[in-house]
C-alpha cells in the first residue's frame, strides 16, 4: 500500500489455501530512520492513541515493545497483494493479543483476481473465524493506483461487492485511501453508504522528516466521508527494529475493552465503531 514497505518474499504452501510468508525484517537498515518516540503524555490520552500497520513476521517480543513505546493498536495485512490468505496475520494477532495491544485487519485486494472482490473478503474471513479469530471489522486499501485495472465503474463495482459481502457477514468495514488515490480510482465517487469508515493517509513523504502531523485535523471531507476514524502520518519508520507505517486514531475505551478481554476467541477490529 502506500502505506507498505516491500520486503524480500518467497512462497510456502499451505494445507488449505495459498499464502505468503514473509521474511521476518530483523535486520538493520541503515537508510530508515527511528521514528520519533511518542511523547509520555499522549500514550494514554482519553481522545486519541497510536498504532503501527505490518505485513510481515512478528514476534512476541515485537509486540511487547510496541506496548512499553506507547502504541495501542497493530494493523495487520491479512490478503497479500497476489490475492492469498496471510496466514502471518494469524501470529500476529496472536502476538499482539498476548502482548495486550488491540488489532485491526487490513487487506491488499487484487482486483484482477479469479476471486471476485467478495470472495476475497469471504476468504479473509472465513481463514481467520477457523483459526479462532472473532473479526468484527476490517479495512480496505484503495490506493497504488497503478495496480488497480479496469474501468471507474469496474473498480467502483468492484469496491462495493466487497463492502456489500462485508456486511453480510455483519462486519463493519473501512477504506485506506487518500483524496487522490480516491479520485484517480474512483473519480471521486460519493454515493456510496455512509456508514463505511475512513483510513487516509497524509505524507510530505517516506521517512522521519515525511511526516505530516500526529492528528487528523488536517482531513479535508472527500467522497462520501464527512469525518476520518484513523490517519496514517508517517511510513517507512523504524519501531522496535521493525519497519513499519504510523497511524493516529480516535480512541473510544469500550472498543480497547471488547478487544483485550475476550476469553474464547481473539477478536479484531472495533476503531471507529
Amino acid at each position: 500500500m502506500a502505506a507498505t514497505v516491500s520486503l524480500p518474499t518467497n512462497k510456502l504452501p499451505s494445507e488449505s489455501i495459498q499464502s505468503e510468508h514473509v521474511i521476518d525484517p530483523d535486520y538493520n537498515i541503515p537508510e530508515v530512520q527511528e521514528a520519533p518516540e511518542i511523547p509520555y503524555a499522549e500514550r494514554d490520552s482519553p481522545t486519541h492513541a497510536y498504532a503501527v500497520d505490518v505485513s510481515f513476521r512478528t514476534t512476541l517480543s515485537d509486540m511487547g515493545c510496541l506496548r512499553e513505546k506507547g502504541y495501542k493498536t497493530v494493523f495487520v495485512r491479512a490478503l497479500n497483494p497476489f490475492g492469498y490468505f496471510d496466514r502471518e496475520v494469524l501470529n500476529t494477532i496472536n502476538n499482539a493479543y498476548q502482548a495486550g495491544l488491540g488489532s485491526e485487519i487490513y487487506i491488499t485486494p487484487q482486483i484482477n483476481s479469479t476471486r471476485t472482490g467478495a470472495e476475497q473478503i469471504s476468504l479473509v474471513y472465513q481463514n481467520l473465524r477457523d483459526n479462532g479469530v472473532y473479526v468484527r471489522s476490517l479495512w480496505i486499501q484503495v490506493a497504488s493506483p497503478i495496480n488497480w485495472i479496469g474501468s471507474v465503474e469496474e473498480r467502483i463495482q468492484f469496491i462495493e461487492d466487497m463492502l456489500q459481502r462485508a456486511r453480510n457477514l455483519g462486519l463493519s468495514a473501512g477504506i485506506y485511501t487518500s483524496f487522490y488515490d480516491w479520485l484517480e480510482l474512483t473519480g471521486g465517487w460519493n454515493s456510496g453508504s455512509s456508514d463505511v469508515l475512513l483510513w487516509y493517509w497524509h505524507v510530505l513523504g517516506t521517512g522521519v522528516t515525511g511526516e505530516s502531523n500526529t492528528t487528523l485535523e488536517d482531513f479535508r471531507p472527500f467522497g462520501k466521508w464527512s469525518a476520518a476514524a484513523v490517519k496514517q502520518f508517517g511510513q517507512v519508520e523504524k519501531v522496535c527494529g521493525m519497519i513499519v507505517n504510523r497511524n493516529v486514531y480516535a480512541t473510544r475505551t469500550t472498543n480497547q475493552v471488547q478487544i483485550n478481554t475476550e476469553k474464547e476467541n481473539i477478536r479484531v477490529g472495533g476503531i471507529g465503531i
